[in-house]
């Protein structure tokens, strides 16, 4: 929980739970979990828990969407659970467009809505490996004096 996520198998869910204001790097890290725990469990139904979460800058939100659009392929099913009206709004900012849908303090209505999700099949599987691996190598590239990383610099 240092990291402020936990993300595991609780039953045939993935389950997300953000406490602490997200960076970039955190967000990478958990997509990372969320994706090995789908290989894990098969599923393809991901649970938000976000009603301990604190603020995180629009910056970083939009940068959710960026990895959401890598994984978009996958066809995942995600319920977010808010516990107000703020965090709804910068859940909607993380998350764009896609099959999520929004619960207010409710965990049970959230799970309900995940139950008919399709699961995790084999031709799933190259999409998943690909975005796992480009995650981790985009963990282990240096970053430059400006925050960007180094193989960033060159190529933009």
């Amino acid at each position: 929980m240092d990291e402020g996520f936990f993300c595991g198998a609780v039953g045939s869910l993935v389950v997300v739970r953000l406490t602490k204001p997200m960076s970039e790097r955190v967000l990478e890290e958990c997509q990372l979990c969320v994706l090995e725990t789908m290989q894990q469990t098969g599923s393809k139904a991901v649970l938000y828990d976000l009603t301990e979460m604190e603020p995180t800058s629009v910056h970083v939100l939009l940068y959710q969407r960026i990895l959401n659009d890598h994984v978009r392929h996958l066809d995942l099913r995600r319920a977010i659970v808010v516990p107000n009206t703020q965090i709804a709004h910068l859940a909607r900012l993380g998350f764009g467009v896609g099959d999520y849908k929004l619960f207010y303090d409710d965990l049970d209505a959230a799970k309900r809505f995940l139950r008919d999700a399709s699961p995790f099949s084999s031709a799933d599987w190259s999409v998943r490996v690909t975005e796992e691996r480009r995650l981790r190598e985009r963990r282990s590239s240096t970053r430059s004096g400006g925050g960007r990383r180094e193989r960033d610099r060159m190529t933009g």
